[in-house]
């Protein structure tokens, strides 16, 4: 398990393919994210548009899985995570800034 300053590592693991008109904006809105303690994994599937190079851009882990299918591409990311918990998202979402804060809050045990 990997934390830093007593607080859990949240993986984010985005399935992708084709997503350049999308990805930027929720990428971004991790990256506004009020809790910090974030990696984000995109897992492609061989888009022939600029997802790749954006993802990569703005500092995701990026793996190329080409041929798989949704189910595939999180279960890869999901194994290549390093965080205590996962968090599974579609490129076309957008976060509120505060979505891991709180769902940290309610994962947790008082």
């Amino acid at each position: 398990m990997y934390m830093h300053n007593n607080k859990p590592l949240v993986s984010i693991i985005i399935p992708t393919f084709n997503e350049e008109k999308n990805i930027v904006r929720l990428l971004k809105s991790i990256s506004r994210q009020t809790y910090k303690q974030i990696e984000t994994i995109v897992v492609d599937d061989g888009s022939t548009d600029k997802t790749v190079e954006l993802a990569s851009k703005l500092k995701a882990r990026v793996f190329a899985r080409e041929h798989s299918e949704r189910s595939v591409q999180r279960n890869f990311g999901a194994k290549e995570a390093k965080g205590e918990y996962l968090m599974f998202l579609d490129a076309d979402m957008e976060l509120s800034k505060d979505v891991v804060k709180e769902c940290l809050e309610k994962t947790s045990t008082e």
